[in-house]
Parts: structure tokens; C-alpha cells; sequence
């Protein structure tokens, strides 16, 4: 049957701004691109991004959940806190910013109207029970 995660899909409006954000603010290099129709973008580690250019002004990647939107999208970091000054500065829409006691989480809209959600793990507790 499944045997991994080959890329991931989520709709832009315009290319070029989501390219240059994307591969700037998060760390993304270009792999290959189709005009404004289409792009791949990779990171280290994990499956492709890509981009589908639409004009389809309601359409973003995310859901709702008892009217609170959810990212389809999570990433890891070790570097949450600076992820988050470097986003605030260029005033990204931060929805959430907190320590969940498993992980730091942020979440945030790109210029698209995507949520995305990033989590850097806490190290494992060394209390004794």
C-alpha cells in the first residue's frame, strides 16, 4: 500500500510574492517551477511543497474546528523563538505563540492566507515521579 509522503499541495494567488516569501522567511529553496502555474519547493528534510497558483480567493490550507482554524501544515524548528521575532517584524499574522509543555507552538498565516503550524520540541522532563 502507502509508503511515504511524496509532496504536499496548497494554493497561492500570486507566485512570485509566495516563492519569495516561502524560500525568505522560512527557509525553502526552489526546485523547479512551471511559469505561475505551478512550483516545488524543498527543505532539508521531508516531502515537497508545492505551490498551485489560483485565483480562487476563498480557498486556503486550513480547516475549522468549532470555528477555529487549524493548520493542515506542521513543521519542526529548533529555532522557534527567532522564527517568531523574524515573522513579527514583517508583521505576520501570529495566530498562536505558546509552550504547550511538549513543544513550543506558533502558528501563523503566510501572505496567501495559509495557516501554518510549527512545533519545537521540549526536552524530555528528567523529573522524578
Amino acid at each position: 500500500m502507502l509508503t511515504s509522503l511524496e509532496h504536499v499541495q496548497i494554493p497561492v494567488r500570486q507566485m512570485d510574492r509566495a516563492i519569495s516569501w516561502y524560500t525568505g522567511q522560512l527557509g525553502f529553496q526552489l526546485s523547479s517551477r512551471d511559469g505561475d502555474r505551478i512550483a516545488f519547493l524543498t527543505l532539508p528534510e521531508g516531502p515537497l511543497l508545492m505551490l498551485w497558483q489560483t485565483n480562487d480567493d476563498s480557498t486556503h490550507a486550513h480547516y475549522t474546528v468549532n470555528g477555529t482554524d487549524f493548520p493542515v501544515l506542521l513543521y519542526r524548528t529548533t529555532r522557534i523563538h527567532e522564527l517568531h521575532d523574524s515573522l513579527t517584524k514583517i508583521n505576520t499574522r501570529i495566530q498562536l505563540y505558546q509552550d504547550d509543555g511538549f513543544a513550543w507552538v506558533l502558528k501563523f498565516y503566510d501572505p496567501e492566507g495559509n495557516l501554518w503550524g510549527v512545533l519545537q520540541f521540549n526536552p524530555p522532563s528528567d523529573k522524578l515521579g
